[in-house]
């Protein structure tokens, strides 16, 4: 045993023998201060606890407002760009679409600075985690649960899915026969 945890024990059966000489009511008394101390100390842990939580939370919120603040201001230069250009009289429909390829590069750019991957997942395998099925189609030559088409693409942020990709999905020639077969029994 440590020095510090023989003297503990020494000064407990000292106090322990001062309580054993105490008269009934003396005793309820010691005991009654050793509970009120107790629940001083808890309701300050508490208190600490209900501090900490509060400093946590505000943390929290000021390091959203910095993170929206951060695209916001990045997503701002987009926008002063998409209003120059509808506010330009194009002469012909080439330097029209010579606009329109410059803001989508530059839209993909902003993508790129923030980690966002687009995804269009044609030909993969359905997978209910990045994809969302909004319809199902038969189609010879092609396995069953394989996207077709891609209504809309998916993105990512740093593997996590931002938004599932919206597709139509294959589906067997047999599923079809099975469900017409079950109705005409």
């Amino acid at each position: 045993m440590k020095s510090v945890d023989k003297k503990v024990e020494v000064v407990k059966e000292v106090q322990a023998e001062k309580v054993r000489d105490l008269s009934p009511d003396e005793k309820i008394e010691v005991l009654k201060s050793e509970v009120d101390s107790y629940n001083e100390k808890f309701m300050r842990v508490a208190a600490d606890f209900d501090n900490f939580r509060k400093r946590i939370e505000r943390d929290r919120l000021q390091q959203n407002l910095r993170i929206k603040g951060e695209v916001v201001s990045k997503f701002l230069e987009v926008i002063d760009i998409i209003d120059k250009a509808n506010e330009s009289e194009y002469p012909d429909l080439e330097s029209s679409i010579q606009g329109l390829s410059g803001i989508q590069k530059l839209v993909s750019s902003f993508a790129d600075s923030l980690n966002i991957e687009k995804f269009v997942p044609e030909g993969e395998q359905f997978d209910f985690r990045f994809h969302e099925a909004l319809t199902t189609v038969e189609k010879e030559g092609i396995e069953p649960n394989t996207i077709v088409d891609v209504i809309q693409s998916g993105y990512k942020l740093e593997g996590e899915v931002l938004r599932p990709a919206k597709v139509v999905v294959s589906k067997s020639l047999d599923e079809n026969k099975e469900k017409i077969e079950k109705k005409g029994e």
